[in-house]
């Protein structure tokens, strides 16, 4: 059988009720978009959860990360996952539950009224 799972980043935690009636709606939108989901795993993490759903259709990568756009996923992953794509990078799906590495952005404080001005490299 053809399966794809569906990875989703929310960094937010809602109430039961509130993630009860999410996971509805996106349910409702796969099978709108003919999609039959086989199952459904949510996993707690530090900044909000973590949402996986397998369907029983085969997609291709734009067509992956646009049905997760669609189901709510976090927005500039989304983005990144787009140029991961584009570069022909294989395990480009991916999901993390902590922060491994953020380089450092260059950064100047104004004398004047003490703000920080990022630089670009």
């Amino acid at each position: 059988m053809k399966e794809t799972v569906l990875k989703i980043d929310i960094d937010y935690k809602p109430n039961q009720y509130w993630l009860n009636k999410w996971i509805k709606t996106r349910k409702f939108i796969l099978e709108r978009m003919k999609c039959k989901v086989l199952r459904t795993n949510i996993f707690e993490t530090k900044r909000g959860f973590h949402a996986y759903f397998v369907i029983d259709k085969k997609l291709n990568d734009n067509q992956l990360n646009m049905l997760q756009f669609l189901l709510g996923d976090d927005a500039t992953r989304v983005k990144i996952n787009e140029w991961r794509i584009k570069r022909g990078i294989r395990r480009w799906n991916k999901l993390f539950s902590k922060i491994l590495w953020r380089k450092k952005a260059k950064a100047v404080r104004c004398w004047y009224c003490g703000n920080v001005i990022p630089l670009r490299d």
